[in-house]
């Protein structure tokens, strides 16, 4: 039997979920770096960090 975490549908969500970690992070880090305002970039890296926890508890 294939376990939940090892499955195709697992792994692709997971890899959405941690892409949109990284691109609110590389925006956040861009923006400070020129001293623009990072609320927005905090806002989003917030939701998907949420959102990634959410989808792991749901996991388990």
């Amino acid at each position: 039997m294939l376990k939940w975490r090892a499955s195709v549908e697992y792994c692709k969500r997971e890899n959405e979920i941690y892409d949109k970690i990284r691109t609110a992070s590389e925006e956040y880090a861009r923006r400070s770096k020129s001293g623009m305002d990072t609320t927005e970039a905090l806002r989003r890296l917030e939701a998907a960090l949420v959102e990634f926890e959410l989808f792991r508890y749901r996991q388990t």
